[in-house]
């Protein structure tokens, strides 16, 4: 078979879930740029030169061609998925790594650029995405959390593929406080976190590639409970933090006025939500001012 042929057949067999062309577009170059191990403009070429497919990587292609038309995202499909346009592993242990969750982070990068921070905890770090970056740009000393030593394996991967240094630490949030070093009403941390927030409710909304792929642990909470993830989070900060204290979340863009009300109500300042690039109340930022705290 000759590529320009497995591109037809493509677009043929993905068309009905994916009736975005420029989207069908952007799978078919992932895949073939990692199936061929090369850039987009060699795909390109080959497909002008109408150049035969060597017999095993065709059957390559098929494979990964059924895997997504079975809903499978495609960073599942490839092994990989780009952040801040490095490469990172993902696997379906792992949350998929989003633009706005880049928008979080680069409004972190923009409001501390010359902070050096003592801490900054990454709570749910998943594929470790959100701390590498952090890292990659020296703020400081980085604390990775989540719940599975198998999600800690991945990020542990990833953080060895870009050469940094992060200190990954299994805590299950809901039954466990944050672990942090001594800190004192001069120290200064970060944390960023992008939590489970989706309510129960609102799964129908959701891709069906999120719902059948993406490990739910890391997607829903209780209608009833909308915030409890945020809830436990700001409970550590109290009992266990001291000085200043800076969030930075992802939050459900259907209640983010509740978000600032709870934050509001315990004690946070300098609130402010920005939008993501679709336009949604995505993100939020907040500051909490935690002197002459006991630390236990």
């Amino acid at each position: 078979m000759y590529l320009y042929e497995f591109y037809r057949l493509f677009k043929k067999t993905l068309k009905n879930l994916y009736p975005e062309p420029k989207e069908l577009e952007t799978l078919f170059f992932l895949l073939t740029t990692h199936i061929f191990q090369c850039d987009q403009t060699n795909i390109l070429l080959q497909l002008g030169n109408k150049e035969k497919i060597n017999f095993l990587i065709y059957k390559k292609l098929i494979k990964k061609l059924w895997e997504l038309k079975k809903n499978r995202p495609i960073q599942y499909v490839i092994g990989k998925a780009y952040f801040f346009d490095m490469e990172f592993i993902v696997n379906e242990k792992v949350f998929i790594p989003r633009p706005e969750t880049e928008e979080l982070v680069l409004w972190i990068l923009q409001e501390h650029k010359s902070h050096n921070f003592v801490q900054i905890f990454d709570i749910g770090t998943g594929s470790g995405c959100i701390s590498i970056i952090l890292k990659k740009r020296k703020l400081g000393m980085i604390h990775a959390i989540d719940f599975s030593h198998e999600i800690l394996d991945i990020a542990r991967k990833n953080a060895k593929l870009h050469n940094v240094e992060i200190s990954f630490e299994k805590v299950n949030l809901l039954k466990e406080m944050i672990p942090t070093s001594k800190m004192n009403n001069n120290s200064v941390s970060i944390i960023v976190s992008n939590p489970p927030y989706i309510r129960l409710s609102e799964r129908k909304f959701l891709h069906p590639n999120i719902i059948q792929y993406e490990p739910i642990q890391a997607l829903f909470v209780p209608d009833e409970d909308p915030f409890i993830f945020y809830k436990k989070i700001f409970f550590c900060i109290k009992k266990k933090f001291a000085g200043i204290v800076y969030v930075y979340f992802e939050i459900n863009q259907f209640i983010y006025l509740d978000v600032i009300e709870l934050l509001s109500k315990i004690g946070f300042l300098n609130i402010e939500i920005r939008k993501d690039f679709q336009g949604y109340s995505r993100m939020i930022r907040a500051v909490y001012y935690a002197y002459n705290k006991r630390i236990l």
